[in-house]
């Protein structure tokens, strides 16, 4: 899977192209097709060679893709019917949004990660991220006695610096991204180590942890967080020139630069969205756990793949959809949560993990051939 990663970040590493000279026109249409045939950007926003339609293979292939898409969709049902019928706690309102509250940091990160993805990019910081900036934000309110509000400004701040180091090395150093945020994701986890020398450290104010605890309307926070997180990426992504541009780069880097999409500041607003969304869960972790640690989020980017390739995001770049990527996620922590009901021991429960995560690769493996035909 590694070298697959790779050569998928490869094909689209930002490097060092010169950007388009000519100021990208707000009063351009959205619907751009290229003279030279490589493709259109559609309101959906992709780059891809246009085809024929109306033979009988590409109706089933259309058919099948229809199913590939609703894949998902089939699964999340069917895990929450079996559980429902196996555990007579797991269709109680309090269950179910225990189950939105577990996964509302892994939500979050997905969804900053399903847009790194579309674009053609991958963020492996996001662990280290959480970890740092749970640190960060428990230093300022117990340490510097900031309060909460500025340390929530803060750690979101140290989201975008490292958003922007990691734009500085994939876009500005041309390292392939896979490899320059899994440097400095352990780089970020070692700062977070050394600030705190190794320990965890405790809120005695508790102003954050009872913002984040708090349950308006009779449902969690974190649960309206992840919720709002997601709403915005759907219509970013989907009715937004900045979305589109992101699709753009992501199938057609090339033809993206020659329509006038300004590719390197695309980048910079992936990277810095994912550090951001980051950051905004590393602040959610230290809320719910009332501490910073350095250790928090170890093996995050896990859970945050197996939800992305779930939801049938692209490795290739240039496809995806976020609602699918929020059910991949609701499909871990119905798993998850079903499993706890059901006493299943923790190595069998592991072993299920791990066996998802695969799936999810070997349905990402199909989907990229499909799209490729």
């Amino acid at each position: 899977m590694t070298a697959g990663l790779s050569a998928h970040s490869a094909a689209h590493s930002p490097g060092h192209p010169a950007e388009h000279s000519a100021a990208h026109s707000p009063s351009r249409p959205a619907v751009r097709s290229f003279a030279d045939g490589l493709g259109v950007l559609n309101p959906a926003g992709w780059f891809g060679p246009t085809r024929p339609s109306g033979s009988g293979r590409d109706g089933r292939r259309r058919t099948a893709d229809r199913l590939l898409d609703l894949g998902i969709y089939l699964a999340l049902v069917a895990l929450v019917l079996y559980f429902w019928q196996a555990s007579p706690y797991f269709m109680t309102q309090r269950n179910l949004l225990n189950v939105g509250a577990a996964v509302a940091v892994t939500g979050v990160l997905a969804a900053g990660m399903t847009i790194a993805l579309i674009a053609g990019q991958l963020d492996l910081t996001v662990g280290g991220n959480i970890a740092l900036t749970s640190v960060v934000v428990s230093l300022v309110i117990e340490d510097l006695g900031w309060g909460t509000p500025l340390a929530v400004v803060v750690g979101l701040a140290v989201g975008v610096v490292i958003g922007l180091v990691n734009t500085a090395l994939v876009v500005g150093v041309g390292i392939n991204s896979i490899i320059a945020t899994l440097a400095m994701g352990i780089v970020i986890r070692g700062v977070a180590l050394i600030s705190t020398d190794g320990q965890t450290k405790p809120l005695t104010n508790l102003a954050l942890p009872d913002f984040l605890q708090d349950r308006p309307l009779a449902i969690p926070t974190s649960v309206w967080i992840l919720a709002a997180v997601f709403l915005a990426s759907w219509v970013v992504m989907t009715f937004t020139r900045a979305g589109w541009h992101i699709y753009g780069v992501g199938g057609n880097p090339s033809a993206a630069l020659r329509a006038g999409v300004r590719t390197k500041r695309v980048y910079a607003g992936v990277f810095v969205t994912t550090g951001v969304l980051a950051a905004l869960g590393g602040i959610i972790t230290t809320g719910t756990s009332s501490s910073g640690g350095p250790n928090y989020a170890n093996g995050a980017e896990f859970d945050v793949l197996t939800a992305v390739l779930l939801g049938g995001i692209g490795l290739a770049g240039g496809s995806g959809r976020v609602q699918r990527t929020l059910a991949g996620v609701l499909v871990i922590g119905v798993l998850n949560n079903g499993l706890t009901l059901m006493s299943v021991n923790s190595y069998y429960q592991q072993l299920a993990r791990g066996a998802v995560f695969v799936l999810a690769v070997v349905l990402g493996a199909v989907g990229e051939r499909r799209r490729a035909r």
